[in-house]
């Protein structure tokens, strides 16, 4: 029942994000207006994050890796973009022995909430056989959110409001 009342719940939420798009009120959960802004906006971000931990060609090899990962994730700058259970992902950096800081692009999980500064995420959504697996990153944490079929939609449908208007005028 938990999944169905989810399914439900996720359904209204993106049946009010489509009516916000067709009245033009803006939408929390996209600072972007296009698929393609989505993008572009998730490379400069990445870009900006990135500038000072790219030292050699393997990094360089490493960062294109990462880049092409997220293509179907947006760039989450505030957390009010995303939901219980969309799966997210997430950078991490650490120090090496020689002093320069390694990054990786870990696998992420769903997420839970935010509390006391932490980010909590967990392995599954729903699980009969094993139980969900907690963690916590820091909420300062770069933070990539999955697309899923609906956001695509809604992207599609806010990309053709805004080339109608431009075609209006």
């Amino acid at each position: 029942m938990d999944l169905l009342k989810y399914r439900n719940d996720k359904d209204k939420k993106n049946e009010e994000l489509i009516k916000e798009i067709l009245n033009n009120e803006p939408v929390q959960r996209y600072r972007f207006g296009s698929l393609a802004e989505m993008g572009l906006v998730r490379e400069l971000i990445l870009d900006k994050i990135m500038k000072e931990k790219l030292k050699n060609q393997e990094d360089l090899k490493k960062y294109d890796m990462i880049k092409e990962s997220l293509r179907e994730y947006f760039y989450v700058e505030k957390m009010e973009q995303i939901d219980t259970n969309d799966y997210v992902r997430y950078l991490t950096f650490t120090k090496n022995k020689n002093g320069d800081e390694d990054f990786e692009l870990k696998k992420g999980g769903f997420f839970v909430n935010v509390k006391d500064g932490f980010i909590i995420l967990k392995n599954s959504i729903i699980s009969s056989k094993e139980k969900p697996a907690y963690w916590k990153i820091s909420d300062k944490t770069p933070l990539f959110c999955k697309l899923d079929d609906n956001d695509k939609i809604i992207l599609v449908l806010m990309e053709v409001r805004t080339t109608n208007k431009e075609k209006e005028k």
